[in-house]
């Protein structure tokens, strides 16, 4: 070992003694990457793999709702901001496996399913109340301080709807073909130790 070497290691320590320990308060992060330590089912963790996930994953998911409420306006709306926004989770759950897709949703797959298909129907069918045509809209316009005027749109309600269908539909296929295939993975571990102990 040089001087050189010997004088860091000295100094790293903190008291002097060179035993190669990391210098005092250089610890690694206390805060998981992911929600979950579960080990996912499809090979083994990537770290790397769960700081992109973790980094990316917020402004997916901006990106979507930029597209949900931009939609009439230019290329983007419900149905497009769903499959944007359904692609952030199917990347949290190739990160992180079944639970930790499960612990980044609000709620079930097959409730936002079902939510979204309430508020896309009520939505739709609201003007019949009224004497008026399925699927009309009607909208206001208003003065916001910081945005200035402000049109809200009932259509706006419906694409909500759909991105919320879109969003709900992607996942529950996810989870179902996911189920399947970590089973399969899940009794593979298991059979590997067995037969190795047959040897």
């Amino acid at each position: 070992m040089t001087t050189a070497d010997g004088a860091w290691r000295a100094g790293a320590d903190g008291d002097g003694q060179g035993d190669g320990a990391a210098p005092e308060g250089w610890e690694a992060p206390r805060e998981r990457w992911l929600s979950t330590v579960v080990r996912p089912a499809f090979g083994p963790r990537s770290v790397l793999l769960e700081i992109v996930a973790r980094l990316l994953i917020p402004a997916i998911l901006t990106f979507s709702v930029f597209l949900l409420l931009s939609g009439h306006d230019r290329p983007g709306g419900g149905f497009v901001g769903g499959l944007v926004a359904s692609m952030a989770y199917v990347l949290r759950y190739v990160a992180g496996g079944r639970h930790e897709l499960a612990a980044g949703l609000p709620m079930r797959p097959n409730g936002l399913l079902a939510l979204g298909l309430l508020v896309a129907c009520g939505t739709a069918g609201a003007p019949l109340l009224f004497g008026r045509p399925i699927l009309e809209t009607f909208s206001f316009s208003t003065v916001l301080p910081v945005f200035g005027t402000v049109k809200f749109a009932s259509f706006l309600l419906f694409d909500i709807g759909v991105f919320l269908i879109v969003v709900g539909l992607v996942l529950s296929v996810v989870a179902a073909l996911g189920a399947r295939m970590e089973a399969e993975e899940e009794e593979a571990r298991v059979r590997r130790p067995r037969r190795e102990g047959g040897r």
